[in-house]
């Protein structure tokens, strides 16, 4: 089941919304929000929920483990808990790639996504962030809740620790939780599924043009697939409640790859910051320490993203540009954003060329052939996919800004409620024509559900 799927609009939603009113108690209502959880993620694959149920347990017994042990032994309990924990994350997501077999396994949905939950619980009770939790059914609805389970945003435990057991439902909260999951629901339905066909029909084109506007329109189709997911996720936490930090603020907005990564995946950036970056001891090191610890980050940050050389070689590939910025292209980038900006959207695109590439023999040649080593400038079918599909390449553009946003707050100030109604007819107008577009050529799933 997915946020974007009939059934999960239609009846899941609406349902778990009307058993979380309906029930008395804050402790009976997680109660509840947690059997919903567990059969959100069993709905594909009974199965899986084996392995979230076993981490559950797994983490709430090193959690009182680590409260209660000595000095001594806390840092042996801590590597044992982690160790376990990657473990069955490595069996599942990268067995093939360390061994080089191809052996069928099921990754269970959102096994990286809910490993970083149950790590960042770990690692903020050994670092005294926070207390062990003793109620197992709280550790298990922090770590399983629906709304952020299967694709973030990774919500640290310290955050969430005091709303697990304090999130009333706030009609005020409920409405902009309802309308920021329509807005998801917009981005990924209207922009970023009419992106991927444009994807899929220039798949192949080996000319200028074609593997251009390939790279360009798998860059906007990524960003509205996933910050669409991001939106509707945090919206189904203030429906129930919760308020999240913000997990994109426009990172195509950015002046520098550091500027970037400080507005893209906002939650993964922070949850590597906080649990690996400073304590390899950050940036208040020498510069070989911190040369070795951006590239450790970047390397961890790679292969998180994917048992593949591709990803791998887009994680190091920013660890370089971030040392490279940081020792020599600083001050340039300072002085001029216009030139920052495009020199960052131009290292954003040749990375999402790895990113979505099946290999690197793949991702080089597509490359070659944007700088000139293809098959002529521009073909027939290039030439018909810019120009058809020109609209939503400039949708796409203004859309990534945050052009729309300054736009919808100068309509509520000036015309005050007459705006506020004209944009809520919008938005309805606008869902109605997603859930058409939902029926006529059936969802499609999110991108960062293979991760």
């Amino acid at each position: 089941m997915t946020f974007n799927s009939l059934i999960f609009i239609f009846a899941f939603f609406p349902i778990a919304i009307l058993a979380y009113f309906l029930t008395p108690t804050q402790k009976l209502k997680n109660i509840v929000l947690l059997i919903f959880s567990l059969i959100f993620y069993a709905w594909d694959n009974p199965f899986s929920i084996l392995i979230l149920i076993l981490m559950i347990f797994w983490n709430y017994a090193s959690g009182i483990e680590l409260k209660n042990a000595k000095k001594k032994s806390k840092k042996i309990s801590l590597i044992v808990c982690v160790v376990v924990n990657l473990i069955i994350l490595c069996v599942y997501k990268y067995t093939n790639f360390i061994l080089g077999t191809n052996i069928k396994i099921g990754v269970p949905l959102g096994l990286s996504f809910f490993t970083f939950s149950s790590l960042s619980y770990i690692f903020d009770v050994a670092y005294g962030k926070c207390r062990a939790q003793y109620n197992i059914f709280d550790l298990a609805f922090y770590i399983a809740f629906f709304g952020k389970m299967s694709m973030g945003p990774i919500v640290q435990y310290n955050d969430m620790e005091v709303s697990i057991n304090n999130h009333p439902m706030k009609f005020s909260l409920f409405k902009v939780g309802m309308m920021r999951f329509v807005k998801g629901l917009i981005k990924k339905v209207l922009l970023a599924d009419q992106l991927s066909l444009i994807v899929t029909s220039l798949t192949g084109n080996s000319t200028v043009l074609g593997s251009w506007l390939l790279a360009i329109a798998y860059t906007l189709q990524l960003y509205f697939d996933f910050s669409g997911y991001s939106d509707m996720a945090i919206g189904i936490g203030n429906v129930f409640g919760f308020e999240w930090k913000e997990n994109f603020n426009h990172p195509y907005t950015a002046v520098s790859v550091q500027d970037f990564w400080r507005r893209w995946h906002i939650s993964l950036s922070t949850w590597f910051r906080d649990y690996l970056y400073i304590p390899l001891g950050g940036s208040r090191v020498g510069n070989i320490q911190y040369i070795r610890n951006i590239m450790i980050v970047w390397l961890a940050t790679g292969f998180w993203h994917g048992a593949n050389w591709t990803f791998i070689v887009w994680g190091l590939y920013y660890g370089l540009l971030l040392i490279l910025e940081k020792f020599v292209l600083k001050n340039m980038l300072s002085k001029n954003k216009i030139i920052g900006h495009i020199y960052t959207m131009l290292v954003v695109i040749i990375g999402w060329v790895f990113f979505m590439s099946a290999d690197i023999s793949t991702a080089i040649a597509s490359l070659g052939h944007m700088f000139g080593i293809a098959k002529g400038f521009a073909d027939g079918q290039s030439i018909f996919v810019l120009s058809s599909n020109l609209a939503i390449f400039l949708l796409g553009i203004i859309f990534s800004t945050d052009i729309y946003a300054t736009i919808e707050n100068i309509l509520f100030i000036r015309f005050k409620k007459k705006g506020v109604s004209f944009m809520m007819i919008l938005y309805t107008l606008l869902f109605v024509l997603c859930i058409a577009f939902i029926i006529g050529s059936s969802y499609q799933t999110f991108l960062y559900s293979a991760f």
